[in-house]
C-alpha cells in the first residue's frame, strides 16, 4: 500500500472509549465495567495490561498526516474531516474565512471525491490502523502549497 501525507480516504474510526466499558474476558460474553478503576486495580494486582473491549465506531473521511504506518503497530496519523454541508450557514462562513480555530477549511478542488466542501478537525488528530482504511478510492490530496499554509498539526 503506497500512501502519501495529504491524501484523504474513508476509514473506520473508533470513538474514544468511555465508561461503562465492555471488556472481553477470554471466551465469555463481554463484561460491563462501570469505571476505569476496577480495570486499573486488576492491572496493579498483576493482571494483563492488554485486553479486548467493544467500542462504537463510525466510517469517516480522513486526511492522512503520515505517508507510512508506524511499523510497531501499523497505525497511521490522520485528521477527521468535517463535511460543511452538515453545518449551519454561519458556521460554514466562519470556517471558509478560517475563523474557526478547531477546523481548517480545505479547498474543494483538493478533495473532489468528497463531493462537498470540508474542513480538517485540527484539534483531534487520531491514529487509525492501516487496515481500517478503504484505499480503493483516494478522495483527493492536498498540494504542497496547501500543506505548507495549513496549521502546524498538518
Amino acid at each position: 500500500m503506497t500512501l502519501a501525507a495529504g491524501e484523504a480516504y474513508w476509514g473506520i474510526v473508533p470513538y474514544t472509549p468511555q465508561a461503562p466499558f465492555r471488556i472481553h474476558v477470554r471466551d465469555a460474553a463481554p463484561v460491563e465495567i462501570s469505571s476505569a478503576a476496577p480495570i486499573i486495580d486488576g492491572l496493579r494486582k498483576g493482571g494483563d495490561a492488554e485486553f479486548g473491549f467493544v467500542v462504537r465506531a463510525k466510517a469517516r473521511p480522513l486526511l492522512l498526516l503520515s505517508a507510512q504506518s508506524d511499523p510497531r503497530v501499523s497505525d497511521l496519523f490522520a485528521l477527521r474531516l468535517q463535511r460543511l454541508g452538515e453545518l449551519a450557514p454561519e458556521e460554514r462562513r466562519r470556517i471558509r474565512e478560517q475563523r474557526e480555530p478547531l477546523l481548517y477549511h480545505l479547498r474543494p478542488e483538493s478533495l473532489p471525491g468528497m463531493g462537498q466542501e470540508c474542513a480538517a478537525m485540527v484539534s483531534a488528530p487520531i491514529r487509525v490502523h492501516e487496515t481500517a482504511l478503504d484505499t480503493r478510492d483516494c478522495l483527493g490530496q492536498l498540494d504542497r502549497e496547501e500543506l505548507r499554509r495549513s496549521p502546524s498539526v498538518l
